[in-house]
């Protein structure tokens, strides 16, 4: 079971404790108590917390340029534990519509791994400021023309994940095309 962390806005650990990220492909739309419904990216991250493993759900809500934190209920892992919480995270995420790729960072170079976790909205001090909302509408009300909402750029991924994603994303449409 994960249960919402009011209290986390970020996970600030160091790339080498993230010993799995998983990252959604599509963005859903969502509506979480407080936030106005909107679209919405997910990640699942298994990381290491001194001895033991910990798995965290986070929703990145693309209009309010914010991350909502869900922590797996057992609290600290060890590893015998973390692949049945693996799944059950990930029953979570895609019960909501999401399908998951795994980034497969234990793969990849230090050097590569801390690229990846720096442009990822998780890391610590590199969540995107709120865009200011552009003025729809005049003092009475009336629309201005041609004004349009701001909209919010997506999160930087690096190039070689990036081609990953895309590469996954043809493959289940030619698998989906054939059915």
């Amino acid at each position: 079971m994960f249960a919402l962390d009011e209290d986390r806005d970020q996970l600030p650990i160091a790339s080498t404790h993230v010993v799995r990220l998983l990252r959604s492909i599509n963005p859903v739309p969502v509506a979480l108590s407080g936030f106005p419904g909107q679209r919405a990216g997910a990640f699942l991250c298994v990381f290491r917390a001194g001895r033991s493993l910990r798995v965290s759900v986070v929703l990145e809500l693309f209009d309010s340029a914010r991350l909502v934190f869900y922590n797996n209920e057992q609290g600290t892992l060890g590893p015998q534990e973390v692949d049945a919480v693996i799944d059950e995270g990930l029953y979570f995420v895609e019960s909501m519509g999401f399908l998951m790729t795994d980034l497969e960072v234990q793969t990849l170079s230090r050097e590569q791994r801390e690229q990846m976790w720096r442009a990822l909205p998780l890391a610590d001090g590199v969540r995107p400021a709120p865009v200011p909302a552009v003025a729809l509408s005049g003092a009475d009300g009336s629309r201005k023309p041609g004004a349009v909402a701001a909209k919010l750029p997506d999160s930087v991924v690096p190039d070689a994940v990036e081609v990953r994603r895309q590469r996954l994303i043809d493959s289940v449409g030619r698998m989906l095309a054939a059915f």
